[in-house]
């Protein structure tokens, strides 16, 4: 499977991430990861940083899209929505715990920023559901834009 493709799959899926969430934001839930992510570095909250985050988000999603790939192919030997799903099981719980983390290596939390929570439970049920539901979404995306480019190869003579 190409890596380009499975990195392209992967920016796909971060960019539905983000949209989502944006629109979590303008219905009045507190999630910003752009902003969380644009700020690690110790910059001051804006829109610049905010971009910063975004293509941070972009550049980790594509670059998760290859470990998915590694996945699909040597271990479940298939890619496709439902495999994507699956994968992304272990991509949500590492996420989550990783969201505890943050604030072990942010400059601004949480004197100038919340702290996320494990799973963004500091949110509430609403933060973990869309967690979960976002890292899912990201799953079903990057497996059903790899699934064919996998399933061509696997079935090609040439790779038999």
């Amino acid at each position: 499977m190409s890596k380009g493709k499975l990195f392209f799959a992967g920016v796909v899926g971060g960019a539905a991430m983000s949209v989502v969430m944006g629109i979590a934001r303008a219905m009045g839930m507190q999630v910003n990861l752009e902003m969380m992510l644009g700020t690690l570095p110790g910059l001051q909250p804006g829109p610049l940083t905010w971009i910063i985050g975004l293509v941070m988000h972009l550049m980790i999603s594509g670059l998760i899209a290859l470990v998915y790939g590694v996945v699909f192919e040597r271990v479940l030997h298939r890619a496709g929505i439902g495999a994507g799903l699956l994968v992304s099981i272990g991509h949500t719980l590492l996420a989550g715990l990783f969201m505890g983390m943050v604030p072990m290596m942010h400059p601004l939390i949480p004197e100038q920023m919340p702290a996320p929570g494990f799973f963004m439970a500091n949110i509430g049920v609403m933060g973990v559901a869309a967690e979960v539901m976002l890292h899912l979404m990201y799953g079903a995306i990057v497996g059903g834009l790899a699934g064919g480019a996998l399933t061509r190869r696997v079935e090609s003579p040439a790779h038999s």
